[in-house]
């Protein structure tokens, strides 16, 4: 897919959203993305959940990706 195809399919994903708070959370993420000089400093609570993740994966209590998405696709009965 080129870059240009990438790109009007984001915009026509987009265009379809009318949830205003992920409207805001994609505009946050390209705001960031864009402004790539700034360092994200990590709340207490995300470190949290990042370590608590980590803990998760050493104890092998993982999935692939490819799993989580057969499990979301069942659950949403595609």
């Amino acid at each position: 897919m080129s870059t240009i195809e990438l790109k009007e399919k984001l915009m026509e994903k987009i265009n379809g959203i009318e949830d205003e708070a992920l409207l805001h959370e994609i505009a946050d993420f390209v705001d960031f993305e864009v402004e790539s000089d700034e360092v994200y400093v990590l709340s207490p609570e995300e470190i949290e959940a990042v370590e608590e993740g980590i803990d998760q994966i050493e104890r092998g209590m993982a999935i692939s990706n490819e799993e989580a998405r057969k499990i979301f696709d069942k659950c949403l009965g595609k």
